[in-house]
């Protein structure tokens, strides 16, 4: 079961990632009773009005938004996501937020994505979101880079300590906004091979999620932190595409201080 501790941050825009549609759908439950939870303790409590009505599916401020299913090909269309546009800046009925669950949010097309894309650039405080999605890759960057990602436990990478050690290496690198600094820590790292490339990139993004929703400006700005996460995105693309090590690196090399966090 899903669970966040009382001094966790939930933000506004969450990614659910799963093959399993089973895996999928506990977990968006979970996480929309824990943003509409009442509880002062852990998140879901499942005890208090909101989480009892969400876990029997009649809270009306959790939407459902999904494919038509007698439509051939699943697409969640330009018009369903309009329609969510025109009803988050609603109050809720009930809770202190909307939560909006998209069912296979990753059959959106393009307009439907671009359409979604202003909600998460301007947020309303009275609404929330949940994309469920068995391959997030197939969500534009700038959609995914808006989002936290959740991957079901079950699916997850084990990071090894060496992995571990890797990312919480770079982010040092990174907080110092030393460009020499970085530029040594990337060298170093050019002769990685494609298996761990493949995991350290994860690596770095699940912590910046962390970092995201625990805030903590000693180990790295948020600004920082979301800038990061979108370069990680940009990285992830290159290294699906093939692109090499060594260009990796170099763009991590540089992209790390060229958008460093104005005082």
């Amino acid at each position: 079961m899903l669970q966040f501790q009382p001094q966790e941050h939930l933000l506004h825009s969450y990614i659910v990632a799963s093959q399993s549609e089973q895996a999928r759908d506990r977990l968006s439950l979970d996480l929309a009773a824990a943003m509409l939870c009442r509880s002062d303790g852990v998140r879901p409590c499942r005890t208090c009005r909101d989480c009892r009505k969400v876990y029997d599916g009649v809270h009306p401020d959790v939407i459902y938004v999904a494919p038509d299913p007698d439509a051939k090909v699943p697409t969640i269309k330009v018009d369903q996501i309009r329609g969510v546009a025109a009803t988050a800046y609603i109050l809720p009925s009930e809770a202190e937020k909307k939560v909006y669950v998209l069912r296979q949010a990753d059959t959106m097309n393009l307009n439907a994505q671009n359409a979604f894309l202003k909600l998460l650039e301007e947020p309303p405080q009275s609404a929330a979101f949940i994309l469920a999605a068995a391959s997030p890759e197939l969500l534009l960057p700038t959609v995914r880079s808006r989002c936290a990602l959740l991957r079901d436990p079950a699916e997850q990478l084990q990071e090894s300590e060496e992995i571990r050690t890797l990312a919480e290496d770079y982010l040092r690198a990174v907080a110092s906004q030393n460009r020499l600094t970085l530029l040594r820590w990337c060298l170093a790292q050019e002769g990685m091979d494609a298996q761990t490339l493949a995991a350290f990139l994860p690596a770095v993004q699940h912590r910046l999620v962390q970092l995201l929703a625990e805030p903590d400006e000693t180990v790295l700005p948020q600004a920082l932190c979301a800038q990061q996460l979108r370069l990680m995105e940009t990285c992830e693309n290159y290294r699906r595409a093939n692109v090499g090590t060594k260009h990796i690196f170099g763009l991590l090399s540089v992209s790390g201080v060229q958008a460093k966090v104005q005082k």
